[in-house]
Formats: structure tokens, C-alpha cells, sequence
């Protein structure tokens, strides 16, 4: 009987327990929402989202996708800011554009820095612009034009000064205007012993690769050190390679040059024999011709004192190209 009684006691308490444990659970139960949210840097996610989705939520609400929000940026202390990555690049966390990263003041403190760029023309077709690309000379029964591009060239352009002025010959040359830059005295030697300056372009691009806009940059960069370097103008350009179109014709004409190419080419860039280049030459020219040969190459130096010889012997004197035009400038050969 005793152990009948203590059996009913155990189940009692048992049950006491029961109820006292679901009448403190049963009040959060029924208060509770039936999904968490939390709050992470202003932005309420949900607990029923799986990971991916909660960070592509906390991505999309600050504009950074795969990158933690940025805190604010006093504008004031962004040199105390600035930090080195380890790629050794500078680096600062910067929220809004300051006054010495706003792009339209580094296009002002670039213009202050570069010189002019004359704004593109449009483009005209090829024929109305056929009086200025020069080929050969017509009417001209005793002359020719010598011409050299490509320089100057350290060394070899002194050379070719040395040639010319012991034949009292004055010569054109297409000068690139990067090489001006980095050569200028070698460019203004060219000038003192009287010979002619044109423009070769500023870094001997494919110009029909570029846009009108880039093709007057390129050009203007150079006349700008020839002008600074040199103390003229330019009014001769030659396109590299001979390559032209409406584009590079159209934006030449509005700058105000005459564009030059020829109609005598030894090739003497490929490095030929000299005597191959002097009978290449001879093989080629006529009373007006303009002829092309290269800066930079020994064989075409060892061919010019002969070649000169040989033209004077046929009665044609070498002179620069503006001196060729001012002979007959109406009857340009195209």
C-alpha cells in the first residue's frame, strides 16, 4: 500500500511540472514573430533568407556589391586617410568627389599644360582636297626635292648635315615630334644649316586608326615642339607611311598644312645596298619629284653624296619642297 502511495505522488509531481513548464514557456510562444529579423548597418534582413540572399540584400542597399559599406569621409582629412594597398597602390576611401579629383578641373589643369587642339573639321571628300596633297611638282623643267623622315636621329642626322652642306644642298625633313622633343638641339642644327622643317606627325601612328579629334591632337602636339623647340611654324606635314583619307586630309586642311608625299621611293628603309638605292632613284625621277629617303640608315647616307652627283649630272638640282612649289605652286601633281 505504502508503495502504491508513492507511485500516485511521483506521477503528481510529475505532471505539477508538466504544467508549470508550459505555463512559462506558453506566453513567448504565442508573442513570438514567426521569423527573425535583425537590423546590419541600417538594413532589416530576415531571418527566413538563406545566406546568399542576405548578402546580395546588404550589397544591393549599398551600392557596393562584394564589399562592406564604407563609413563617411571628412573631405578635410583625406591626406590622413590615404593608404598604401599591397600592390603599392594609393589608396583612399572616399565617398563623393573632391575638389582635386573632380575630373572637369584636371581637364581644366591638363588644357593649362597642353597646347591647343584645334577642334576637328568635318570630313570632306577626298577630290575637294586634292590641291594639297603634293605628290610631284608639274612645270618645273631643273628641280627636285630631297626629303628625309623619320628624325632626327642621334649621330646620323649630323651626318646627313655634313653631306648636304659640303654639296651646298638644303633638303626637307619630316621630323616626328617625339623625337623632337627628346633631340631638340639636333632638330635646331638641322634648321641653322638651312634646310626645311616639316611635320611627320608626334609619335608616327597609323592615323587612319584614330578618330578626327585624335589626329588633330596628335598633329598640334607636334607643331606645339616644333614651335617651342624651333621658334617657326609648320606648314609641311607628310602622314606616316603615306597613309591618308578624308579624316586625316579633312583635319591637315584645317590646320593649315600642305600634305607631301612623293613620287621617288628607293624603299632605302629596308636597308638595301647603296648602290641599289642611287640607280632606285635614278630609275625614278623626274623634273619636279619629290623624293623620299630615311633618317637613321647608313647605306642611305653613303647613297646620298652620289645620288646628288648623279641628279646634277641629268641637270636637276636638288632644293627643299617649298622651294619646288614656289616654282610652279599652281600645278601640284596629285
Amino acid at each position: 500500500m505504502r508503495s502504491v502511495c508513492l507511485r500516485i505522488l511521483a506521477v503528481v509531481i510529475v505532471i505539477l511540472g508538466v504544467c508549470l513548464c508550459f505555463l512559462c514557456i506558453f506566453p513567448t510562444l504565442a508573442h513570438a514573430p514567426s521569423s527573425s529579423t535583425v537590423q546590419i548597418n541600417g538594413v532589416k534582413i530576415s531571418g527566413a533568407q538563406a545566406p546568399s540572399e542576405v548578402k546580395q540584400t546588404i550589397n544591393q542597399r549599398t551600392g557596393q556589391p562584394g564589399q562592406p559599406p564604407q563609413q563617411p569621409v571628412n573631405n578635410n582629412d583625406l591626406s590622413e586617410q590615404a593608404a598604401t594597398s599591397g600592390t603599392g597602390q594609393i589608396v583612399a576611401a572616399v565617398d563623393e568627389p573632391t575638389e582635386q579629383s573632380n575630373p572637369e578641373n584636371i581637364a581644366e589643369t591638363q588644357a593649362s599644360l597642353s597646347p591647343p587642339v584645334t577642334p576637328s573639321p568635318p570630313e570632306q571628300p577626298i577630290n575637294q582636297l586634292s590641291d594639297q596633297l603634293i605628290r610631284r611638282v608639274n612645270g618645273v623643267n631643273n628641280l627636285v626635292a630631297i626629303t628625309f623622315d623619320d628624325g632626327p636621329v642621334p649621330q646620323i642626322t649630323a651626318q646627313y648635315l655634313a653631306v648636304l652642306d659640303k654639296l651646298n644642298v638644303r633638303a626637307t625633313f619630316f621630323m616626328v615630334g617625339q623625337n623632337i622633343n627628346q633631340y631638340p638641339e639636333l632638330a635646331c642644327k638641322v634648321v641653322r644649316y638651312g634646310n626645311e622643317i616639316g611635320s611627320h606627325s608626334w609619335r608616327h601612328a597609323k592615323l587612319d586608326k584614330l578618330t578626327a579629334d585624335e589626329i588633330g591632337e596628335d598633329l598640334s602636339l607636334a607643331e606645339y615642339h616644333v614651335q617651342i623647340n624651333l621658334g617657326q611654324p609648320v606648314n609641311l606635314f607628310r602622314p606616316p607611311y603615306g597613309i591618308r583619307n578624308d579624316t586625316i586630309l579633312a583635319v591637315a586642311n584645317e590646320l593649315g598644312y600642305q600634305v607631301i608625299i612623293w613620287d621617288v621611293d628607293p624603299r632605302d628603309w629596308e636597308d638595301p645596298p647603296p648602290e641599289y638605292i642611287v640607280a632606285s632613284v635614278l630609275g625614278q625621277v623626274q623634273p619636279g619629284s619629290i623624293i623620299l629617303l630615311h633618317e637613321g640608315h647608313p647605306n642611305t647616307l653613303k647613297a646620298l653624296p652620289v645620288i646628288i652627283q648623279k641628279l646634277r649630272e641629268r641637270g636637276l638640282e636638288p632644293v627643299t619642297v617649298s622651294e619646288l612649289l614656289s616654282h610652279n605652286p599652281a600645278q601640284p601633281t596629285v
